[in-house]
């Protein structure tokens, strides 16, 4: 593990990231489809944004829909943050108490043993938008 992704180090990162540009770019699918985005968005999200798995969902609705900033997909394209169902990419209505996010953040001491797999790829770039829009300086080594 190296030294940045430590809690200390991310949190004394993150106390840094208290002016965003007001620009969010969502990464390509081949940046957030590896090994290593998925273990370092985990260990990013046990340190920094600690929540109930029952309130995660309220907690990144919060975070996405509050953003007073320009949020692009990888191709360019602006996306409206209010158009972003968190319920349906987090699939609250099949798994109301988000059993998914104890295995996710698992990835925080285990090191998957393979890619996510390609239907994951909505949660993974939620994610990341919301970790690029609280703490853009982490969010960019995540996919570094």
């Amino acid at each position: 593990m190296t030294d940045w992704l430590s809690p200390e180090t991310l949190q004394a990162l993150a106390a840094n990231d208290n002016d965003p540009d007001g620009v969010v770019r969502i990464p390509s699918p081949e940046k957030l489809l590896t090994k290593a985005a998925i273990q370092r968005l985990a260990i990013a999200y046990r340190a920094l944004l600690p929540c109930s798995r029952r309130g995660f969902a309220d907690l990144l609705t919060d975070i996405v829909w509050e953003f007073d900033g320009i949020i692009l997909d990888c191709d360019g394209r602006s996306i409206d943050q209010l158009s972003i169902c968190v319920d349906t990419v987090l699939r609250t209505d099949e798994d109301p108490s988000n059993s998914w996010l104890g295995s996710f953040l698992r990835f925080a001491v285990h090191h998957p043993r393979q890619a996510p797999q390609r239907r994951t790829l909505p949660r993974l770039r939620l994610l990341y938008l919301a970790l690029a829009i609280r703490h853009p300086t982490v969010a960019a080594r995540v996919i570094a």
